[in-house]
């Protein structure tokens, strides 16, 4: 079905759902979004909050465990039998003290060793505190004190000095202190060094503290860092705490644990449950599911109430408007109910019906006066054309008699003054001849037929004897009827009468698109100007007050081929030379073949 053939209705119920729904699916997004921005994040600053908080426990922890380390370090050796021990090295102190698995077990430490004032080592031992029993003092400690000599002139004069060390078997906490008497005055004695190791019981003793998962994970060169910034330090040389979210489930803290030396050793992390996260989420999703119910009941009870209210009154009007349309019937009223803006619709409605309905009555009433009036105008000039011509006829007929026998017996100048009667009565009876064709024209419309198009210009070129036509047989019949030779004597005449009696004429028929066929009558005269082209099948130039030049013999051509369903034009014989001849190219739809 071709497109202007369809009804396409955009319907207000429609429109109204798609605009509510769009309008609540932004609401409901701007919401969700503002709730996520807000929450979450309000969420997420206490989350990292909660994080930071549990590894400074841990670090806390630690740094507790040194501070037990440094004071049971410091009783041992501002004691005045560990001062005679460094210069008398008794055994009763040794066996007492030092051999003892009582003091390793009471202070839960795994190694005490004394150092001279020469950083030299003299007396030490290193107890298993898992195993019960005593074992050797790690070389790799040893070694230690032994490169880092500069720790032992720290210590000296009472001061103390309190870390980590790195071993190969793990990480050990030390504290050294000057051995001092009992007084707490005098010089340094050396340096004693009390050693503690953090292993799995000591990290599984954080854990259960802060209820958090601890781990450490010695620092090499190669150890990826969570963030490169855990390198630094805060102020006050607290060290950088990093929270970096694993999953859905834990977010991790980290943090660098250093050295006696202040050199970063240790990757401490601590996971953390994401309750706050996992909450955050339960709102958010919460918040959402109430959005988007809230939208839902916002739309339906929306939608039913302009259903009500607006819908179906508007779809009720459309449908009455439809049927007084479809039935042509302005008679017909709307049913008004209501005080609202609907309702005054309806009435103006009816008000514009009513008025129409006058308007056609006095329309229709005006139309049989017109047509009336039109029949009686065309009674009395068809009654005053038709006594007019045959008048006109007659006369003419007598004056073309009287001329004849006035250059028949008449002289020189008498036959002169009679030709130029004669012409003259030949182009009054040829406008008398286009008044008729014209009227005709427009009182019996031709009916379209197939007719011989070869017969017809034949018929045509016989009337003009002596005259150059050439035309080539087609063997094609057109849609017209016998008037289509008033159109070919009207171009040719027109022709000679402006190329002369040496004129030549040519007449030539194509195919052209639509089942149509196009012919063409070219002559060799002066040819038709630009500017008048468009003007010349009319009666009167355009542009002008005065008659065309072309009088009404293409003005009936252009009549009689537009009844016939084609279009006719003038052209130049050559193209773009106007004054090398015109061309008249009109078209005809062609006639079955079967019909010749």
């Amino acid at each position: 079905m071709p497109r202007d053939n369809q009804t396409i209705t955009v319907k207000i119920h429609t429109r109204t759902l798609l605009i509510l729904g769009v309008t609540v699916f932004v609401l409901i997004f701007a919401i969700n979004l503002l709730a996520q921005f807000f929450i979450l994040s309000s969420y997420a600053q206490i989350e990292q909050e909660e994080a930071i908080t549990n590894v400074q426990r841990v670090v806390d922890q630690i740094a507790h465990e040194q501070s037990q380390l440094a004071n049971s370090a410091r009783d041992w050796a501002v004691w005045d039998a560990s001062y005679t021990f460094m210069e008398d090295r008794n055994h009763e102190y040794y066996t007492s003290n030092i051999a003892a698995d009582s003091s390793y077990e009471s202070l839960r430490i795994n190694g005490i060793l004394y150092y001279d004032s020469d950083c030299n080592l003299v007396a030490g031992r290193w107890y298993d505190l898992h195993n019960a029993s005593g074992a050797p003092v790690p070389p790799d400690l040893l070694l230690f004190f032994d490169n880092n000599r500069q720790l032992f002139t720290r210590s000296a004069g009472g001061t103390g000095r309190n870390g980590l060390v790195l071993l190969p078997e793990g990480p050990v906490l030390v504290s050294m202190s000057s051995i001092l008497p009992s007084s707490g005055v005098g010089p340094g004695n050396g340096t004693l060094i009390m050693v503690r190791s953090i292993d799995q019981e000591q990290v599984d003793e954080m854990e259960s503290l802060t209820h958090r998962s601890v781990s450490l994970s010695a620092l090499t060169e190669q150890s990826p860092l969570p963030n490169p910034d855990l390198v630094n330090t805060a102020g006050n040389g607290t060290p950088v705490i990093e929270t970096i979210p694993t999953d859905t489930d834990t977010i991790s803290g980290y943090t660098l644990v250093r050295d006696i030396n202040d050199r970063p050793i240790l990757l401490l992390r601590v996971d953390t449950p994401r309750y706050v996260y996992q909450k955050a989420m339960a709102t958010v999703v919460f918040l959402a599911s109430t959005f988007v119910l809230i939208g839902i009941m916002y739309v339906v009870t929306t939608e039913l109430l302009l259903r009500r209210y607006l819908i179906n009154p508007l779809l009720g009007l459309d449908n009455a408007m439809k049927t007084i349309g479809h039935r042509r019937d302005l008679s017909e009223r709307l049913s008004v109910k209501g005080d609202d803006e609907i309702a005054s619709l309806k009435s103006s409605l009816n008000t514009m019906l009513q008025e129409l309905q006058d308007k056609e009555a006095e329309l229709a009433r005006r139309q049989e006066m017109l047509a009336e009036a039109n029949r009686k105008t065309t009674i009395y000039l068809d009654m005053y054309l038709d006594v007019l011509t045959y008048e006109i006829l007659n006369s003419t007929m007598c004056i073309r008699g009287y001329a004849d026998l006035i250059r028949t017996e008449g002289g020189k100048m008498e036959c002169l003054y009679a030709q130029r009667i004669t012409d003259t009565i030949t182009r009054d009876t040829e406008v008398i001849q286009n008044v008729e064709t014209i009227s005709k024209i427009f009182k019996h419309p031709p009916v379209r037929v197939p007719v011989d198009l070869d017969d017809i210009i034949r018929e045509v070129t016989a009337s003009y004897p002596g005259t150059g036509i050439h035309y080539d047989a087609c063997g094609m019949s057109v849609l017209a009827d016998p008037m289509l030779a008033r159109v070919f004597h009207n171009i040719i005449a027109n022709s000679i009468k402006f190329g002369g009696s040496d004129v030549k004429i040519g007449i030539t028929v194509r195919d052209a698109a639509d089942e149509m066929a196009e012919i063409t009558i070219t002559d060799t005269g002066p040819g038709i100007p630009d500017a008048q082209k468009p003007g010349v099948f009319d009666r009167f130039m355009q542009g002008s007050e005065k008659r065309s030049s072309y009088g009404l013999g293409l003005h009936i051509a252009k009549m009689l081929v537009e009844a016939y369903g084609g279009r006719i034009r003038a052209d130049d014989r050559i193209p773009g030379k106007c004054g090398e001849g015109a061309a008249i190219r009109f078209t005809l739809r062609k006639g079955p073949a079967s019909e010749l």
